[in-house]
């Protein structure tokens, strides 16, 4: 791929008006990430191709993903399982900078009950689609895409390797900001991918322009929703809170609350319906601690000590187990 090739199609970037939102028909979002760069020397012991090697492990499960039923096969959409050698004979014929980046990740997907609405022949044709995308936009070098389809929501991970001609066409560089260069040309390709979806799925949106929403890690999410509490970890949190009894209170109720929603999504129905009444009243409790700001404040970064990971993915977990209550009671 040359430059001229990215440089007569670019994404859009033009700030467009929300898209239309029929009143009726269901709507959904058709989610798009660009996610973790891989460089030649991330500053650590490994090197952007070692963490390829990583890459490659968890899409292909050659590593246990807890999150993952092992009992569903996935599908490889483009290239095959050899990521890594694929990704270093690619670019053999570039010479790397120290802070070249090799590859960028992308995740492709849609709101959840988007899948649950079609038909296997709908579904694809999804698939498809997003296939074709990834041609049109990024050519030979997308090295890499994937449909996992062993988690509670059907996805696409893929990897961009971002190997153009140098402007006198002479040798090959990596240039990641050709693709990737600056907010508007990132909310470009978001304007893109909803618009490439919407060709065959009408009800699919682009997400919300501008929104405060913060993209977590799902390792943080995993970190708390799968983490297997025991005494001993309860024991130690409480401890820290120097003998609060108000604060120990706090923190039982949100360690609880998190337990209970634990596996949610791989429950059935009657185990989903247990835990929602299990954790009305917790979710109740949570609600009146948080008048004390200070004391709910100081028992998430407790928790979020505890577990090393961000304060506020404790406090976002805790708000994920709330909507799912509101939506069950709504039903």
């Amino acid at each position: 791929m040359s430059w001229d090739d990215f440089r007569t199609a670019p994404p859009s970037t033009k700030v467009k008006e929300p898209l239309v939102r029929s009143t009726n028909h269901p709507h959904y979002y058709a989610i798009f990430r660009i996610g973790k760069k891989y460089k030649q020397m991330d500053g650590k012991q490994n090197s952007g191709l070692n963490l390829i090697q990583n890459f490659q492990k968890h899409m292909e499960r050659e590593i246990n993903v807890t999150n993952a039923d092992a009992k569903i096969e996935n599908e490889i959409l483009i290239g095959d399982k050899n990521i890594y050698a694929n990704v270093q004979e690619y670019i053999k014929d570039v010479k790397l900078r120290k802070n070249s980046v090799i590859a960028r990740e992308l995740l492709m997907t849609a709101s959840p009950d988007f899948f649950k609405s079609l038909t296997p022949a709908e579904l694809e044709i999804w698939k498809n689609n997003n296939v074709q995308w990834l041609k049109d936009n990024f050519g030979s070098n997308c090295l890499y895409s994937t449909l996992h389809k062993d988690e509670s929501t059907w996805h696409i991970h893929s990897l961009i390797v971002p190997k153009f001609y140098d402007e006198k066409k002479k040798a090959y560089i990596l240039s990641n900001t050709r693709y990737f260069d600056g907010i508007e040309r990132m909310r470009g390709w978001q304007d893109n991918y909803a618009k490439g979806m919407q060709e065959h799925f009408k009800c699919l949106n682009r997400g919300i322009r501008y929104s405060k929403m913060k993209h977590i890690e799902l390792k943080h999410y995993y970190a708390l929703l799968k983490q297997n509490y025991n005494d001993k970890n309860l024991a130690q949190t409480i401890a820290k809170a120097k003998n609060s009894e108000l604060l120990e209170i706090k923190i039982k109720a949100i360690q609880k609350t998190l337990e209970v929603y634990k596996n949610y999504n791989s429950k059935n129905d009657l185990e989903k319906q247990a835990a929602i009444q299990e954790s009305k009243k917790l979710i109740n409790e949570i609600e009146k601690i948080k008048d004390d700001k200070e004391s709910y404040k100081k028992a998430l970064s407790l928790i979020s000590q505890s577990y090393k990971i961000p304060m506020y993915v404790v406090e976002n977990a805790l708000k994920m187990c709330e909507n799912i209550s509101e939506k069950e009671n709504e039903k």
